[in-house]
């Protein structure tokens, strides 16, 4: 998806979730560095999920190393493995990311960023794959770069003592790339599972939506399996309520998806010509109290405001009118509850479905001006268009105001 921000495939301790559609309101964290253009970014709770990976591997390490030597082993030696496993778990997660963005590329698809957030990493491309098979490979390289990890390291195995130093942190490494490789490929989103299944929909019907709602059902099925799984006796502790938060982040996930379907249903057929609402030119010094009825008398639902040349140069907001009493509206102007237009805020009155919608959310704003052949024809409320596409969240826009 999806300017529109593309799709994320966020890796959830290998994972993806669905499309995200505002990938910058994400907070990023820290930028570590770029690989092939794209900035890579790292979350604080990476560096936390990372001790927690170190401080349950430390006993398992240790555990392992003393029951194959008699020569003692120091805590220091152990926690320094744990790290390094616990490090290279981050950098599997990284090269899961990596993976799908430069198979993004590949296919002319500009990548945004890649993000670590902990469990989870994303990366975030724009505009959405144009066919099944584009969908199937962008998403199947995530886990096939794990899967070439988890084989080498398995190879590696080979050439070094299987109990050694070496030879633990390959098995563990190997391990959790297997995991990472295994889980991603669970058939159901935000999983990258769910995005293979969601091409093969595609592929055979022809309907990405129908795609899309395959994977969704199939991420809640994959959720109740791993609620069913964390329940059975010998799962209890930490790892338990791991495997529910992961539950619900995928439960959460293929909900979000299911309702990106149905608002790409009602898409077909919105314009920014047909929603624009009948607009009044003014002078920005005209008294606001005057301007509201005079839009009324012609019948505008919409003040825009115009200079010496008849040209619109801010849009009347809303929001700020409404909270405006109404006995100060005749000594308030029009242009100080407006907002100046910037290049974002103007829309082409022939922008339709997928493309009104990646336009509104490259800059969000309670208000467009909407022109057609250079000539301005109406504002476009962002409140009538979530309206069209999702009645209840216009609902609760127009209640909390």
């Amino acid at each position: 998806m999806k300017d529109q921000p593309g799709p994320g495939y966020p890796a959830a301790a290998g994972g993806t979730e669905p499309p995200e559609r505002r990938p910058a309101e994400r907070p990023q964290g820290m930028r570590v560095g770029n690989v092939h253009g794209v900035p890579i970014f790292v979350s604080p709770l990476a560096f936390v999920f990372a001790a927690l990976i170190t401080s349950l591997l430390v006993s398992a390490i240790g555990d392992r190393l003393r029951a194959a030597t008699s020569t003692p082993v120091t805590d220091g030696h152990v926690l320094a493995l744990a790290l390094l496993v616990s490090a290279g778990f981050l950098l599997s997660l990284l090269a899961h990311e990596i993976g799908h963005a430069l198979t993004a590329q590949y296919f002319g698809l500009r990548v945004r960023s890649v993000t670590l957030h902990g469990f989870a990493g994303f990366t975030e491309f724009e505009p959405e794959p144009a066919t099944p098979a584009r969908e199937f490979l962008i998403a199947f390289a995530g886990p096939a770069v794990n899967g070439v990890l988890a084989g080498a390291c398995y190879l590696g195995l080979l050439a070094v003592p299987e109990h050694g130093s070496v030879g633990t942190v390959l098995f563990y490494l190997g391990f959790t790339n297997l995991v990472l490789f295994v889980f991603n490929l669970a058939p159901g989103l935000p999983l990258d599972g769910g995005r293979l299944v969601v091409a093969a929909v595609w592929a055979l019907g022809r309907d990405r939506l129908r795609g899309l709602r395959a994977g969704a059902y199939g991420g809640f099925i994959v959720a109740g399996g791993l609620v069913v799984w964390g329940s059975m006796p010998g799962s209890g502790g930490f790892g338990a309520l791991y495997t529910y938060v992961l539950a619900g982040f995928l439960a959460f996930g293929a909900y979000q998806s299911l309702r990106l379907a149905k608002v790409r249903e009602r898409l077909p057929g919105l314009s920014a010509g047909r929603l624009a609402r009948r607009t009044l030119p003014v002078e920005g010094t005209v008294p606001l109290g005057e301007a509201l009825r005079r839009a009324q008398e012609v019948g505008a639902t919409a003040v825009a405001v115009i200079d010496r040349d008849g040209v619109p140069i801010k849009i009347m907001n809303g929001l700020s009118v409404d909270a405006m009493p109404p006995h100060r509206r005749p000594w308030t102007t029009v242009d100080e509850v407006s907002r100046t237009i910037s290049p974002g805020m103007t829309l082409q009155a022939e922008l339709e479905g997928e493309e009104l919608l990646a336009a509104v959310q490259r800059v969000p704003a309670p208000e467009y001006l909407v022109v057609q052949r250079g000539r301005p024809v109406g504002v476009l409320a962002m409140v009538d268009l979530v309206a069209r596409i999702d009645p209840a969240a216009a609902a609760r826009m127009v209640s909390s105001r």
